[in-house]
């Protein structure tokens, strides 16, 4: 068995209302990793989390699910929580070992009940969290829509780390704001960002570079007297502010097609 050090190691507990999609997004994420060769759906009852026979007879977690998977040189053990509070025991196990929380939206429904709920529970636990707009591929998806519920319900500065490249049935891609490179499908190949998305690049790049130099004074000051940061010191300042819970990086993905699950393997591994 490969041994780990500390240091490579991720606990993270996915957190939402019931049926944003953290199941098949664990799934997606097995698949992508190389875990599995096939992604099970919750309706066929065949996934991985899922394994209890009432939890595929009610197409529903019911208990706290560990699955272990490897990217980036990272041991990622994820959580996936039940959505239904008449299991609340079992969301406040996984928050007790979790180095961080990443909550999973439904990118129709937004904020709900149970994001609400499970967000007073990570700020009691001290954690750090992501955010996840998931299932962008539905009809009526709308990231913007999504985002501004997380801006307006809940005291943080929502950095988009990726921008949905279409929404809906035309949801394709995503586009690394880091970076400034589009991955389009599940396999995540490599392309230009489209034309028509390059105000909306800049402006979320602005803002990423931004609150990297709020999340550290010297990087403030360099950013303030006109000087350029590098790629590392806005890692570097993101960290910091995303530690302190100030800075909350915010995701796109389709967790049934698998489209921008890459991406979000690469920002819990980092």
């Amino acid at each position: 068995m490969k041994e780990y050090k500390t240091e490579q190691l991720r606990n993270v507990v996915l957190l939402s209302h019931q049926g944003a999609g953290k199941t098949s997004l664990v799934e997606s994420m097995l698949l992508a990793s190389g875990v599995i060769n096939r992604a099970g759906r919750v309706e066929d009852g065949n996934t991985v989390a899922d394994f209890d026979q009432e939890e595929i007879d009610r197409g529903q977690s019911l208990s706290l699910a560990v699955v272990a998977t490897e990217w980036a040189g990272r041991k990622l053990n994820l959580l996936d929580t039940p959505g239904t509070f008449d299991f609340v025991g079992e969301i406040k196990q996984a928050l007790r070992v979790a180095d961080g929380c990443l909550f999973v939206a439904d990118a129709v429904s937004g904020v709900e009940v149970g994001t609400e709920l499970t967000w007073e529970y990570a700020d009691d636990a001290g954690l750090p969290r992501m955010v996840l707009i998931n299932k962008m591929d539905r009809e009526n998806a709308s990231f913007e829509r999504a985002l501004a519920g997380f801006n307006n319900r809940f005291d943080a500065q929502f950095v988009p780390l990726v921008l949905p490249i279409g929404s809906q049935s035309s949801f394709e891609g995503v586009v690394d704001v880091a970076s400034g490179k589009a991955y389009i499908g599940a396999e995540g190949t490599v392309a230009d960002i489209p034309d028509a998305m390059s105000d909306q690049f800049e402006e979320a790049q602005m803002q990423l570079i931004e609150a990297a130099a709020e999340g550290d004074d010297e990087l403030l000051m360099k950013y303030l007297e006109g000087e350029e940061l590098s790629a590392q010191e806005i890692q570097a300042g993101l960290f910091k502010g995303i530690v302190a819970g100030s800075v909350v990086p915010v995701l796109a993905a389709s967790g049934l097609t698998g489209i921008g699950v890459k991406a979000v393997l690469d920002a819990v591994a980092s």
